[in-house]
C-alpha cells in the first residue's frame, strides 16, 4: 500500500492543470497521478501528418477575458515562443441556411449589408419589450423564443449550442450554459438593457496587451498537444500509467484500489467522467452521476487542396431546420496558417451531437458523409489527400435543465476528502477547465488536512 497525501485520478487536461497549481502553490504537498491509459491529454490530442498539424479536440483559446489566465499558464511553462495567433479569417463565421452560405455579422457594416439584418432588428425590438421571468431555470430555446423569437432561435442560437456542446436547444440549460443573459434579464428584463448593467468580474489572472486580447484566437506552432506535453514533462515523476481504478472506499482517508495496486490518501481528486465516477462511488453520489447525460460526436480530419473549395472564414455551422448529416466545418487552417503548406486546406467535420444517437453513428461511415455533405455544399468532387476520423461514444456532457440544482447536490454528496473535477461540471471550455483548477488548487493550501 502507498500513502499519498493527494491522489488525482485521470490525466487529461483537467488534473493536470490542477496538479501543476498543486506543485506551484503548495510544492511540499505529496500526491500522484493515476491514469488508466498509456497518455496523459484525454480529449486533447494533437498529431502531425506530413507537414499538417491534425487536432482531435480543442484547436484554439479565446486570448479575451479569462482566457488571459491560460495565457499566463502559458508564459509560465515558457511556451510563449511556441504560441501563434489567429488569422484575421478566424473573425468571419458562417451559417449554411435556405441552400446558401451566409457570413454571420462581426462589424457594423457587415450586420448593416446582412441579410439577416431584418431578423436581427425584429430580435431587438422584442427583446426591448420584454419583462423579467420568475422561472428558476428554463430551456434556451424556451428563454431565447420569449426574447428573440423562435425564427432567431432556430437559426442562431440553435446552430452556437450545437458548435459548442453538440447539444440540443431544447434541453439545455439557460443558467448553465448563459448565465450572462439570465442576469441580464433579472437587471432589466430586456437582455439588452440589462447587459449595460453588467459589472466586470474580479481578475485573477495577468491582464496582457490589447494587441494580444483582441485577437481571436491562440494556439501553438504544433497544436494544442504543446500544452499537454509541456505539463506532461513538468510533472514528470507524479503520473502512473495504466493504473486502471477498480474499486475507491471512503473513509477517514481514501483507499484506491487500482490494477496495479492500493494507494491510501488524505484527499482524492477525481477528473474521471461522470460515467466511469458513477460506478466507483455509491449511494446518492452515484445517482447524481448517472443523471449526467452524454451525447456522442464523429470528428472527420481532412486535408485537400487549397483550390478544391472556396471558403474564407473560420468555419460554418448548420442549424437543425436544415436537416443536414453534419453539424458544421472548421477551416483549421484558414484560423492558423502555420498548421499546414500554403497550397493545402486542413478542415474538420462534426457530425451527430445530440441531432443523432450513438447506435445510428456507429454504423454510419462518417468520412463518405462529410465528404457528400461538403460536395453538396460547395457544388464540387473534393480530391482529399489525408482523411481519418474518429467516433466519441460519449464526446460532450450535456448541462440539461437543472444542471446548476444537480451540481448542487452532487457538490454536497461528495465526501469531504474527494474532489471532483471535468468538463461534465463547470464548464466545457479549456478555460473553464483551467480556470476551475487552478482555483481548486490554491484553495487546497487551506484546506484542513
Amino acid at each position: 500500500m502507498k500513502e499519498k497525501q493527494v491522489v488525482i485520478l485521470g490525466a487529461g487536461i483537467s488534473a493536470l492543470s490542477f496538479a501543476y497549481y498543486l506543485k506551484k502553490y503548495n510544492p511540499q504537498c505529496d500526491f500522484v497521478i493515476l491514469v488508466d491509459e498509456q497518455k496523459s491529454g484525454g480529449l486533447v490530442y494533437s498529431e502531425k501528418f506530413e507537414d499538417a498539424v491534425i487536432e482531435w479536440g480543442p484547436r484554439g483559446v479565446r486570448p479575451k477575458g479569462r482566457g488571459q489566465l491560460v495565457l499566463e499558464l502559458v508564459e509560465d511553462l515558457g511556451l510563449w515562443d511556441e504560441l501563434i495567433f489567429s488569422n484575421a479569417k478566424a473573425k468571419k463565421r458562417y451559417l449554411w441556411v435556405e441552400g446558401r452560405m451566409q457570413v454571420l455579422p462581426y462589424s457594423l457594416k457587415s450586420l448593416l449589408c446582412s441579410p439577416f439584418l431584418k431578423l436581427f432588428w425584429k430580435a431587438i425590438l422584442r427583446d426591448l419589450r420584454s419583462k423579467k421571468s420568475e422561472l428558476k431555470d428554463e430551456s434556451i430555446a424556451s428563454f431565447v423564443d420569449r426574447h428573440f423569437g423562435e425564427d432567431f432561435r432556430k437559426t442562431f442560437f440553435d446552430s452556437l449550442v450545437s458548435g459548442v456542446w453538440a447539444g440540443d436547444v431544447e434541453k439545455m440549460s439557460l443558467k448553465a450554459c448563459f448565465s450572462v443573459l439570465k442576469r441580464a434579464e433579472n437587471a432589466k428584463g430586456s437582455v439588452i438593457r440589462g447587459m449595460f448593467t453588467e459589472k466586470s468580474q474580479e481578475v485573477g489572472y495577468k491582464l496582457f496587451d490589447k494587441e494580444i486580447r483582441t485577437n481571436p484566437l491562440f494556439s501553438f506552432k504544433g497544436g494544442m498537444q504543446v500544452l499537454i506535453d509541456r505539463l506532461t514533462e513538468d510533472l514528470q515523476g507524479y503520473i502512473q500509467y495504466g493504473e486502471s481504478v477498480i474499486r475507491i472506499e471512503l473513509s477517514e482517508k481514501v483507499s484506491i484500489e487500482t490494477s496495479k495496486g492500493v494507494y491510501l490518501a488524505s484527499k482524492c481528486v477525481s477528473t474521471l467522467p461522470a460515467h466511469v465516477m458513477r460506478s466507483l462511488v455509491e449511494g446518492d453520489l452515484s445517482k447524481s452521476l448517472s443523471k449526467i447525460e452524454y451525447v456522442p460526436i464523429a470528428l472527420v480530419n481532412l486535408l485537400i487542396p487549397k483550390n478544391a473549395i472556396s471558403f474564407d472564414g473560420f468555419g460554418f455551422l448548420i442549424p437543425s431546420k436544415e436537416k443536414s448529416p453534419i453539424l458544421g466545418m472548421v477551416a483549421n487552417s484558414n484560423t492558423f496558417p502555420e498548421h499546414c503548406s500554403t497550397d493545402k486546406m486542413l478542415c474538420t467535420v462534426m457530425i451527430g451531437g445530440a441531432r443523432a444517437d450513438l447506435e445510428s453513428l456507429k454504423i454510419q461511415d462518417h468520412q463518405k458523409v462529410a465528404l457528400d455533405a461538403l460536395n453538396e455544399i460547395f457544388s464540387t468532387d473534393i480530391q482529399v489527400e489525408y482523411i481519418d476520423s474518429k467516433l466519441l461514444e460519449r464526446g460532450i456532457p450535456q448541462y440539461h435543465i437543472g444542471h446548476l440544482d444537480l451540481l448542487s447536490a452532487i457538490e454536497e454528496q461528495t465526501p469531504n476528502n474527494m474532489k471532483l473535477l471535468g468538463n461534465y461540471l463547470y464548464g466545457v471550455s479549456l478555460i473553464d477547465i483551467i480556470s476551475k483548477s487552478k482555483q481548486e488548487a490554491r484553495n487546497f493550501i487551506y484546506t484542513p488536512r
